[in-house]
């Protein structure tokens, strides 16, 4: 294989763009055919022998050629665009859009990557071997196909959004991720084999996620299938726990969703709540203050008034300002009135109605999307729009005081 060299020399804060390093850009060309290709850093155009010394072998076909990148790339965006076959080794960081709208081929990273890394990747192997950043093997901004095939493999953790928008392909992160891992998940197979922190798989309708360690705070969208082996799972290749436990989802978006998702049992045992004796089921206090997850959205009477205008109204209160917890719940509380609910940081606090509700599941709440889950649903989005309301660790007490009206809340508390 022949082999060319790119030794950094760029060291400037503004990435640059190299989507032309790839062996289909260089194949029949010569030395100086490729140090004249165009860069950009920012609206500038450079030489790719402005950023880069460049020496080897030019010699080779695509599908024989190696390109490596003789140090740290951590400001260098979109190595591999679009390329279809031949061999890239980075040997320290790459910057955003590593391996994106690969076709083919192999990209090997020996350091960490910056977001997007695989975004809309078709074919070839990804390989990192630090850690990578948001939206790993997803989609851009505005799109809603993410992977549609071949395979990333990080070593360390990755950030938020993994797979989102996954098609087909193969996604493994070895060690954790952060928060909506599998968002949009729609094909292939994403595997985790540490912890995840919440919102796992949320809008999923089809393919499989494993989570080999812990998820922190479970999305309420998907009903348990049972304890399985992991032989049962039909999944080859992958370091998976001894029992796990099946759920299918995402329920809460669609009505016969195909998505699987398989947890380890020791990690997840909590799980399972409303499936063991009560006595088992774990219940955690922080003072007077029962942890629960917080589950909220749109209800029939809340769309009603809202469309007619009325959300400074009393009856928008009434319907709003309420938090439904299950009957066990309500009477760990001691059968309060009013309950105080607050943030898992304990920064944001509101005071609502408490009621019980044997549709909802023990050591969850739900309190209807409004201006009072607004003060304490965590900002995280993944896009521009609304936060995702589900998932999300929250603190509730037995309370006393007034439950502020949504005018007052608008106007002194969000600013």
């Amino acid at each position: 294989m022949g082999e060319i060299i790119l030794k950094p020399k760029y060291n400037g804060t503004i990435p640059v763009e190299c989507d032309v390093i790839t062996p289909d850009t260089f194949e029949g060309k010569s030395k100086e055919e490729i140090s004249a290709l165009k860069t950009f850093i920012g609206p500038e155009e450079h030489l790719l022998s402005d950023i880069f010394e460049i020496s080897g072998d030019f010699t080779s076909q695509k599908e024989d050629m190696v390109i490596k990148i003789a140090g740290d790339a951590g400001n260098v965006k979109l190595i591999g665009f679009q390329m279809t076959a031949g061999k890239i080794i980075v040997e320290g960081d790459a910057g955003f859009h590593v391996g994106c709208e690969m076709k083919g081929g192999e990209i090997l990273v020996k350091g960490d990557v910056k977001p997007w890394a695989g975004r809309e990747m078709e074919g070839g192997t990804l390989h990192i071997f630090g850690n990578a950043g948001d939206h790993l093997g997803g989609c851009y901004r505005g799109r809603w196909e993410g992977m549609l095939g071949g395979t990333i493999i990080v070593e360390g953790d990755a950030g938020n959004n993994v797979g989102d928008g996954m098609v087909d392909g193969k996604i493994v992160v070895n060690g954790n991720v952060r928060a909506f891992c599998g968002i949009r998940l729609n094909g292939g197979v994403l595997y985790v084999g540490g912890n995840a922190i919440r919102a796992v798989g949320v809008e999923m309708k089809e393919g499989t996620i494993v989570v080999a360690g812990k998820i922190k705070n479970f999305a309420p969208g998907f009903i348990s299938t049972g304890v399985v082996s992991d032989y049962e799972t039909g999944l080859s290749g992958l370091a998976l726990p001894g029992k796990l436990i099946g759920f299918n989802g995402d329920q809460a978006f669609f009505n016969k969703p195909k998505g699987k998702l398989y947890v380890s049992l020791s990690e997840n045992y909590d799980l399972l709540n409303d499936e063991l004796p009560a006595k088992e089921r774990p219940i955690e206090f922080k003072g007077n203050a029962l942890k629960v997850i917080l589950n909220t959205g749109s209800t029939i009477e809340q769309g009603r008034i809202i469309k007619g205008g009325n959300k400074y109204s009393h009856e928008y209160l009434d319907v709003c300002a309420v938090c439904n917890m299950h009957p066990e719940d309500y009477i760990l509380l001691g059968k309060p009135e009013k309950v105080k609910v607050s943030s898992e940081n304990g920064k944001y606090s509101v005071l609502v109605r408490a009621e019980p509700n044997e549709d909802v599941l023990r050591r969850n709440v739900f309190i209807p999307r409004s201006v009072w889950a607004n003060v304490i649903v965590d900002a995280y989005s993944v896009s521009t729009g609304s936060p995702i309301y589900k998932g999300g660790t929250v603190y509730v007490e037995p309370s006393e005081g007034e439950i502020l009206e949504a005018e007052y809340i608008i106007d002194n508390i969000y600013r």
